[in-house]
């Protein structure tokens, strides 16, 4: 599975956990999030929320802990284990947890789990009709705004890997092979395009650019061209070189000049140092689209 596909079955986990929460479906809410969820502080924080809607402050206060282990300056996370000890220590009456922790009474949620993760701040307690009357309304109103946004999130991603797929389609020709990733098409040259120690194209390569450069006309793209070296006798194993970067200028002025987009539509860059000299006279290509 793609770097782009888990993210993205990652945001629908999330929106549906906070579905099934908001619908007081904490069982399934909290089957649904705890598997995978170590090493997420987005999964987790949720799932602490969850636990403390239902009343679980022991496993909502584990789920924060984990939080914080992940990320020690997390405020939300702080802020909830802060209110979940004054329970414990009967500073803070035990009502039903969730009118502490989780609705308009003595604590706010503010923010999501995923944008920024909640603030828990405490304010004086409204009159108890208000609490009594609509003891939920703050953590509805959280939660469908979560869900909200996870949806709007996943659809961009979705819709991003569906353009990217499209560029990756438009940029194949022969000689190349295309890959999209989460934000890029990378484009790699199956022959070297370079002699020996040399910083410009040979004729082959000269060759392969300007035909491979057809294909970018009319596109409104950006174009990150890394340039490929070894590493040379005392000099650094990693960390790009002049060479690299000089077959990336090279190639770049080449691509502008056979497509026609400016050359301000090029950047380069330089890649470490590869072990195979045949292998690394080369350049690859980063295409993105303009406005993703």
């Amino acid at each position: 599975m793609s770097g782009l596909s888990r993210a993205l079955e990652r945001e629908l986990v999330l929106a549906e956990g906070a579905d099934l929460a908001r619908r007081g479906e904490y069982e399934a809410a909290v089957a649904l999030l705890e598997p995978d969820s170590a090493g997420d502080p987005a999964r987790l924080d949720l799932l602490a929320r969850v636990h403390a809607q239902a009343g679980d402050l022991a496993a909502a206060d584990a789920a924060w802990a984990a939080v914080l282990e992940l990320q020690p300056d997390d405020s939300a996370a702080t802020a909830g284990r802060r209110v979940i000890a004054k329970v414990h220590s009967g500073r803070l009456r035990r009502r039903p947890i969730r009118r502490y922790l989780l609705t308009a009474g003595a604590v706010v949620l503010v923010g999501g789990a995923i944008a920024g993760g909640i603030v828990l701040t405490t304010r004086p307690s409204p009159p108890p009709a208000v609490i009594a009357a609509k003891p939920d309304d703050g953590l509805r109103a959280e939660l469908d705004r979560l869900h909200s946004a996870q949806s709007r999130d996943a659809t961009a991603a979705q819709e991003r890997q569906e353009k990217l797929k499209k560029l990756a389609k438009a940029l194949a020709a022969p000689g190349v092979v295309t890959k999209t990733g989460a934000d890029t098409v990378a484009v790699t040259f199956d022959r070297s395009l370079f002699s020996p120690n040399a910083i410009t194209p040979n004729e082959a390569g000269r060759t392969a650019l300007t035909d491979w450069a057809k294909v970018l006309k009319g596109q409104s793209v950006r174009v990150t061209v890394v340039g490929h070296g070894v590493a040379v006798p005392g000099g650094p194993a990693s960390g790009g070189s002049n060479v690299s970067l000089a077959r990336a200028s090279a190639a770049a002025r080449m691509l502008a000049g056979a497509s026609g987009l400016p050359l301000a539509a090029f950047a380069v860059s330089s890649a470490d140092q590869g072990s195979d000299p045949a292998a690394s006279r080369t350049v690859t290509l980063e295409v993105r689209p303009n406005g993703a």
